[in-house]
């Protein structure tokens, strides 16, 4: 069994599953420790399997061994979540099981509904979305001996990337050469240092050009970090987000708090400006929309581009199960497909994931108090809607 805290490493098996007689479970369990208890999330999950179970006992579809097997993971499933899961920091729990057993488990940061879905093959529509929009950052930590690349994303350290050691030594002790012969050292020394920086600086700007991180954040004592800017190619340059102090052998979580306080400031930045945009070009030129309604509107039109909310939000609404169009108002019946709406007491979780199977951008700006003061949410939009 895979614990994985990102998305975008150990996931081949996922993505690429090829399907077969056996069925996979694909569970979705809303896990958020500001919004639901461990008692709360787990009696939805008791519910869920419960219905599920009544659902595949009338069902022709599954011959006896797969029925057995779909119930062995459901207990692995239960097992898992009663002793040994932590929330942390995820939001929603995504569980994949196959031949009775748990295979692989992903932590994904939004809030999305809980639900149990069984396949030939996992259900990755929505993990795959995800992944398209997670930013990735390179951490390259360096002196003047050795450097290391570490990629970080969603608060955590996922790898390291790549590795440098140089025959420069530390420093020079003059009190051993004489004054010229000290010079000509020096100038050696220099020259090694020079070559070990241009090897780094390329190396990274593979790294980038690669997308294997979106932005670069410098790290290590302030006079090599100043001293190595000097070399950054401009492509880098432009993805520079800023500097941290720190020192190649410092412990990984050392870093990657150091990182995190500065990823925080970066993105919380990048969200207020958003934010501003939305207020202040997009809606008045009628490519942005703000409150709850406006937004549902625009959602189920796919005209939206960016969503951009408050995850303590809340609404009350209805929803279709079978077409999943959303809507604040009681209808009777559902205007694209006529099945009935089920009434939800919040339905930001529906109006987040169906944005997320649209393929949108998904920005949480829960301190923004201009958005607070603007219904807690709105949108970017892909295109303008005339007038008939």
């Amino acid at each position: 069994m895979i614990d994985v805290k990102d998305l975008s490493k150990n996931l081949d098996e996922i993505l690429n599953y090829e399907p077969s007689d056996e069925p996979v479970i694909s569970l979705y369990l809303g896990v958020d420790a500001a919004r639901i208890t461990k008692q709360e999330y787990t009696t939805v999950l008791n519910s869920i399997m419960t219905s599920k179970k009544a659902e595949i006992e009338t069902s022709s579809v599954y011959q006896p061994s797969q029925k057995k097997s779909i119930y062995e993971m459901m207990d692995a499933i239960k097992l898992y979540i009663n002793d040994y899961f932590r929330p942390e920091s995820a939001k929603t729990l995504l569980i994949f099981a196959k031949e009775g057993k748990i295979f692989s488990i992903v932590r994904i940061p939004f809030n999305l509904k809980s639900k149990i879905i069984i396949d030939p093959k996992p259900h990755t529509q929505i993990l795959r979305a995800i992944l398209s929009s997670i930013t990735k950052y390179g951490i390259l930590v360096i002196d003047r001996e050795k450097a290391q690349i570490i990629l970080m994303s969603m608060g955590e350290i996922k790898q390291f990337l790549d590795a440098f050691i140089s025959d420069v030594p530390p420093k020079v002790n003059y009190r051993s050469q004489l004054a010229l012969r000290e010079k000509n050292i020096l100038s050696r020394f220099e020259e090694k240092l020079h070559h070990f920086f241009k090897i780094i600086n390329e190396k990274t700007l593979i790294h980038l050009r690669e997308g294997k991180f979106d932005n670069i954040i410098l790290a290590g004592r302030k006079e090599i970090v100043s001293q190595f800017s000097n070399y950054i190619h401009s492509f880098i340059a432009q993805k520079y987000i800023g500097s941290i102090a720190a020192e190649v052998d410092d412990l990984p979580h050392i870093i990657r708090d150091r990182a995190k306080e500065l990823i925080d400031r970066h993105e919380l930045g990048l969200k207020n400006k958003l934010v501003g945009q939305l207020i202040d070009n997009y809606c008045p030129q009628e490519l942005g929309v703000l409150g709850v309604q406006a937004t549902i509107n625009a959602l189920m039109l796919e005209q939206v581009r960016t969503l951009i909310y408050n995850n303590e939000f809340s609404a009350p609404g209805y929803v279709c199960s079978e077409c999943g169009f959303i809507s604040l108002s009681p209808d009777s019946s559902c205007p694209y497909c006529s099945s009935t709406l089920t009434f939800y007491n919040d339905i930001t979780d529906e109006i987040v994931e169906t944005a997320i199977k649209q393929g949108c951008e998904i920005v949480d700006a829960q301190t923004n108090e201009r958005l607070a003061e603007n219904g807690n949410i709105g949108a970017i939009l892909r295109f303008r809607i005339e007038a008939v």
